[in-house]
């Protein structure tokens, strides 16, 4: 099977990637769902109409490496909620924005055309959206640190259980794309000047 063109595997991956836009809408839409509901719980403990003893001993639901639940629902949990959920909201529209340029660079590919100077900006958008997103997470988990130092622990959630960790493929898949973009703009520039000359 041919890696361009029509029938290739470029056209394979811009099905997948099509694929993966629609299920982050819908991952989108839950951490949106989410958010609501949790709001909307934490106003109603707020203003007594449900008791916070009912939701003490409830499970609670999980964030991923925090257990929430509602045993102080004005102070402990919104500290690491609120945090974790925008945290997985920025992962969400980094990964939007990331899917939606690989897509637009694999119509490319299964055209036959993978010189466009456009695709060099679709790689330089991807990398600069990737570098958006690891310094979004550094705050967001660092902002959990201070939010848990100030207001207090949650049941099950310590300081030590967040850390900032430096993800070296992410930083090294980063600096391949940004050598990727130049190598793409180069060659767009080269096809131009041949287009040109013939």
């Amino acid at each position: 099977m041919k890696a361009l063109g029509k029938g290739s595997v470029a056209s394979l991956v811009r099905i997948g990637l099509m694929i993966a836009w629609w299920a982050l809408w819908a991952c989108a839409a839950f951490v949106g769902l989410a958010a609501v509901a949790y709001s909307v719980v934490l106003a109603m403990v707020a203003n007594g109409a449900i008791d916070a003893a009912e939701l003490q001993n409830s499970d609670g639901f999980q964030i991923g490496a925090f257990h929430i639940n509602f045993d102080q629902p004005g102070a402990a949990t919104w500290p690491i909620a609120i945090p974790s959920l925008l945290t997985v909201a920025v992962m969400i529209a980094g990964a939007l924005i990331i899917v939606w340029r690989l897509r637009r660079l694999f119509d490319s590919f299964s055209s036959g055309e993978p010189f466009r100077r456009e695709n060099a900006a679709h790689l330089r958008v991807i990398w600069i959206t990737m570098v958006a997103v690891e310094l979004a997470r550094y705050f967001l988990t660092a902002s959990i640190t201070g939010l848990v130092v100030a207001f207090g622990e949650a049941q099950g959630v310590g300081v030590r259980e967040v850390s900032l960790s430096v993800d070296p493929s992410t930083w090294g898949s980063i600096l391949i794309l940004i050598v990727l973009a130049e190598v793409f703009r180069e060659g767009a520039r080269l096809k131009e000047e041949q287009e040109l000359t013939i």
